[in-house]
């Protein structure tokens, strides 16, 4: 089958939509106890028999009442769109854009029509979050997370992030092919669509960012300016040279680091430190006093001593567990 199929298939009306826009109400085919409980949560039991993955087609013609999930769920809209409300705040979804939710919020969806086609992704328990989507992109360095917490869209959503990914081939074309792994159900089809949903991950950390710089001001050009260049010279670079070559005194750009970012230069230098340690013990098989030397310290101690800034685990039972973690991929 290929997508032109399947979106035949998508379109053509099944049991449950034809009774939802004949009889006008909600059918609860998933047996919520809405005359329990005003809130109910929909259990994640009956979708994931067959993977950690499950793909399916919202029924239109009748509102979703307010529900949680016990799992992760990806709202894909695949044509047209929809009006949701997550945690009472009313989202429009749009063609091609993606919303994320976390498990335990609460959801309910408008009565979608006939051209309006949402796609559910679920992910069974901890696949990914929105906390883990907020990581990726501020792993990635100084300057995307400090667009992270600037941006209005990004910035305070812990429960759901709304990706206008709409005009977003890549993304578009993931998707897709998720779709057609999902419902065609060739050998290691699960498999393949694991290796989707980490393409799916990277394209909208993307994203994030291409949004978040759009949203950046004149103002913030400055403060871009200075973390890129930290970024880029922080094994060697100390208050006094920043300074030096943005043409600032100390105090003026160490001010302005606090005010703009939270942390102060040498916390901004010791976060890329410990990031890049973290990533040569993973990638690489450095040794403590090679990766000292990477990182701008003259002695391994030195290293020692940052790695026990940020964990509680000897350098020797860190480095076992990146080990062992990459063993294990």
């Amino acid at each position: 089958m290929d997508f032109n199929e399947l979106k035949k298939q998508l379109w053509a009306e099944n049991e449950i939509e034809q009774e939802q826009r004949i009889e006008g109400y909600n059918v609860n085919d998933q047996h919520l106890p809405y005359e329990e409980e005003a809130i109910p949560k929909m259990p994640g039991k009956s979708f994931f028999k067959e993977g950690n993955i499950f793909i399916n087609k919202h029924h239109r013609y009748s509102e979703m009442p307010a529900h949680t999930h016990e799992f992760v769920e990806f709202n894909y809209m695949l044509s047209g769109s929809c009006v949701q409300y997550v945690n009472d705040k009313r989202i429009e979804l749009q063609e091609g854009e993606i919303l994320l939710m976390d498990k335990d919020i609460v959801q309910r969806i408008d009565a979608l029509a006939e051209d309006d086609i949402l796609i559910n992704i679920l992910l069974k328990g901890d696949s990914i979050t929105t906390e883990i989507v907020v990581n990726m992109v501020k792993s990635n360095g100084l300057v995307n997370e400090f667009l992270m917490n600037a941006s209005n869209d990004y910035g305070s959503h812990d429960d759901f992030i709304h990706f206008h990914c709409g005009n977003n081939q890549e993304v578009k074309g993931i998707v897709r092919r998720m779709m057609l792994e999902y419902f065609n159900k060739g050998n290691y089809y699960m498999r393949a669509m694991n290796l989707w949903l980490s393409l799916l991950m990277i394209e909208l950390t993307r994203a994030i960012e291409e949004d978040s710089l759009e949203q950046s001001s004149e103002q913030d050009e400055e403060i871009l300016n200075i973390l890129r260049y930290i970024e880029a010279n922080y094994a060697s670079l100390t208050l006094t040279k920043l300074s030096k070559h943005f043409g600032y005194n100390s105090n003026y750009i160490s001010n302005k680091l606090k005010k703009e970012t939270g942390r102060s230069f040498q916390e901004l230098i010791n976060s890329l430190r410990y990031q890049t340690a973290l990533e040569l013990m993973e990638e690489t098989d450095k040794t403590f006093e090679e990766i000292s030397y990477e990182l701008g310290f003259e002695t391994v101690p030195s290293l020692y001593k940052l790695l026990a800034k940020y964990t509680e685990k000897t350098p020797k039972e860190l480095k076992q567990s990146i080990l062992e973690k990459r063993k294990n991929q």
